[in-house]
Parts: C-alpha cells; structure tokens; sequence
C-alpha cells in the first residue's frame, strides 16, 4: 500500500499536519484534490477524506484555480532558495586565500589575529559588499575557518623544571601524603583562608 493509501485510509480518525508528510506525497495529494474538487466535490469532503484541515482544500483550489490542467504546476513542491547570497564561490575562495596563513597586519590592520569584523571590513575594502558579521561567520564556517583559542602559556615556562616536578617532585609528595594519610591542595595566587568570611553585600 503506498503512503497516500495510508494516508486516506487514516483521513478521517484524526487532522493531519502537512509538514510531517513528505513532498511527493503533499503532491498526489494536492493533485488528486485539485481533481476532486473540478469535478464538483465540496472541498470540506475531500480535505476531510485526506484528514487535512478544511482551510487546506479551500486553499490548494484557490491556488490551482484558472491553472489548466487542474493547476498542477502551481501545486508541486518547491524548495525555498532563501536570500541569495551577495559573495560569489570564486570570492569566497579569494577571501580564503587572503587570510588563510596571513596576518591581518599584511592588509593593513593594526590587530595581529583575524577576527570577523575585521574578515568584514577586508571583503567591503576589496569588493565593496557589506556583510554582517553573522553572514561572516557562516561564509567562514564553510570556508573550514572555525574560532581557534590561542595556547596560553606562560613565557617563563621551563620543560625541564615541569619534566622533574611530575617524575620526581610530585610522586615523592603523594607518597608522603599516603603515609601521613593527608591531602594534598593546590593553592592558587588568590591564596585561601581557614575561617569563612560572612558579610553583607
């Protein structure tokens, strides 16, 4: 049995909502309505056969309507294209290799990172087109341009002194704290205090 005989079959227990139905069945369905209804079926009857609400019918025959034959065109489904875009494939290609291993300083920017204002501010200096920055983010999103944090570590960072503390220093620490049955804390530069501070804000 095909999905529009199941469909019709379970029509009249309960309303449908469309969007749950796929495009090609919509399609049959709005067809066969269309010629339903052309051939002198009230349009209540046939949206209550498909189990479509009756606004549905009246609207697919105000559609179809005038349309020969039976308005068939008007009633396919179509994909929504949304707004078109205002950078080319070619362009954004171009916006890859102007940023892409490069620093912004190299265009004439006074900030050595790449962020999307300043991707915004190089595309409207080069082709004159503004964009905002949550079209930036998507243009980089597809690019494979995706947010990176920087490593932070410290300039006095020593990898022998680290190599020592976690094979020797450390280790011996936790043995003494097991034999003394303590815990070991790690305080940081904000320091700590044994009595709690209790006050009003």
């Amino acid at each position: 049995m095909s999905v529009l005989g199941r469909v019709l079959r379970r029509g009249s227990l309960t309303k449908r909502d469309g969007r749950s139905l796929a495009h090609n069945t919509l399609k049959e369905m709005r067809i066969l309505a269309v010629r339903r209804m052309a051939e002198g079926e009230h349009p209540n009857n046939v949206a209550a056969s498909f189990g479509m609400h009756r606004s549905w019918a009246f609207r697919i025959r105000a559609q179809a309507r005038g349309r020969v034959p039976w308005g068939v065109c008007v009633l396919l489904p179509t994909k929504g294209t949304g707004r078109p875009r205002k950078l080319t494939q070619a362009q954004e290609r171009q916006v890859l290799r102007w940023i892409n291993g490069r620093s912004p300083v190299q265009h004439g920017f006074d900030f050595g990172l790449w962020m999307r204002d300043l991707v915004r501010k190089l595309v409207q200096w080069k082709f004159g087109v503004t964009l905002s920055l949550a079209s930036i983010g998507a243009m980089l999103a597809c690019l494979n341009l995706t947010p990176q944090k920087p490593l932070q570590r410290a300039c006095q960072r020593d990898p022998e002194a680290i190599g020592r503390w976690q094979r020797d220093t450390y280790p011996a620490i936790v043995r003494q704290a097991s034999e003394e049955s303590a815990d070991i804390l790690f305080p940081d530069k904000s320091g700590f205090r044994a009595d709690p501070v209790h006050d009003r804000t």
